[in-house]
């Protein structure tokens, strides 16, 4: 494991017991309604096989198998004690998301909420999610970007960056809150984003901004 990898896993070690209620806190509860607008884009099917990357505390996971489909899901996270184990149809995997430990042309589906500001290399990410989807398969990507010039860029990185940091990381008692504005922050722009999947393979890429556009999905083609 690389040195961001194991410096992540203890980030979010640090706040895994109260992953969820924070994560809703910071968002005013838009969270959920992010998750399900993901899931509606990947066009599920039923006897589909799908990984869900960086998974975190399960919520992917749980709104994939909401939607009543028969579809195998193969859960992969660095951070163990985040995930339930209860998830009946999910299979758990510690794993790198930049290393699955699957073969080529596995999934039919694919899809990663908050994880790539996390992983050391996101074209290696990309690549790897490539490698495993199937061809014609669809990919979705969700994640927290910084507003650029838009009207909301003051309030965004005032409540982000300042107020969010100093409260949650006394709530938690780390540092892992401003470890993760600054991840933000770092981060690329949503047009970078869309020319790296372009470069690693995917194909008909199409974006949806959410919150005022701080929040993008990216979905794409293999």
């Amino acid at each position: 494991m690389v040195e961001k990898e194991k410096m992540v896993r203890e980030v979010f070690r640090n706040i895994s017991a109260k992953y969820d209620f924070f994560d809703s806190l910071m968002s005013f509860g838009m969270d959920n309604s992010w998750r399900r607008k993901i899931i509606d884009l990947l066009e599920l099917r039923d006897w589909q096989v799908i990984f869900d990357a960086g998974a975190g505390s399960g919520k992917v996971s749980e709104e994939i198998l909401s939607r009543g489909k028969r579809v195998e899901i193969q859960a992969i996270d660095i951070t163990e004690e985040m995930f339930p184990r209860h998830l009946e149809g999910v299979h758990f995997n510690v794993a790198s998301a930049e290393e699955m430990p699957f073969g080529d042309d596995y999934f039919d589906r694919g899809v990663s909420c908050f994880l790539t500001r996390n992983v050391p290399s996101l074209e290696s990410y990309l690549r790897e999610a490539y490698r495993v989807l199937k061809p014609g398969a669809i990919f979705c990507n969700m994640d927290i970007f910084d507003p650029g010039k838009t009207f909301i860029a003051p309030a965004f990185r005032l409540y982000f960056y300042k107020i969010v940091p100093s409260i949650l990381d006394m709530a938690s008692r780390s540092n892992s809150y401003t470890y993760l504005a600054g991840s933000v922050r770092n981060f690329v722009t949503p047009g970078v984003f869309t020319d790296i999947m372009r470069k690693t393979g995917f194909r008909e890429i199409d974006v949806t901004r959410l919150a005022a556009g701080t929040v993008y999905i990216h979905r794409g083609l293999k």
